[in-house]
């Protein structure tokens, strides 16, 4: 049986490891919908100075997402990890984003692995959150 990921996550930054880019990031919060096969996400990661805030609602089957958008979407399961990943079309390049979510300690906790390549935005964060 597959783990439901739904669930309010707060960051412990002092657990996660953050890439230069990104280790400006005081707080975070995500809030997941998982209704299998959707999943649904929504997050607000802010610096003392900015915010960026995300949502996506994707089926966690491989279906690609919107085909009209610039780029590509797809959500899977790797064994009883959820993958999601974006492909986006930055300046003349395309830039590659892909998250791996797994709940860790029994589900009290929310493990979100960043990838980023392209776009001059390279990055490797391991986000760890705490089930609220």
């Amino acid at each position: 049986m597959k783990p439901d990921f739904s669930g309010e996550y707060v960051l412990d930054r002092t657990a996660s490891s953050l890439s230069p880019h990104a280790s400006a990031i005081a707080t975070a919060h995500m809030r997941i919908t998982h209704d299998e096969p959707r999943f649904g996400c929504s997050a607000r990661f802010a610096s003392q100075d900015d915010a960026v805030e995300f949502s996506f609602e994707r089926f966690t089957d491989g279906r690609e997402g919107d085909a009209s958008a610039p780029g590509s979407s797809r959500c899977y399961w790797d064994q009883e990890t959820i993958v999601a990943e974006d492909r986006m079309v930055v300046g003349d390049g395309t830039m590659l984003m892909t998250w791996r979510y797994e709940l860790t300690a029994g589900g009290k906790r929310l493990r979100a692995t960043e990838w980023i390549r392209g776009g001059n935005r390279d990055q490797d964060n391991v986000w760890e959150f705490e089930r609220q």
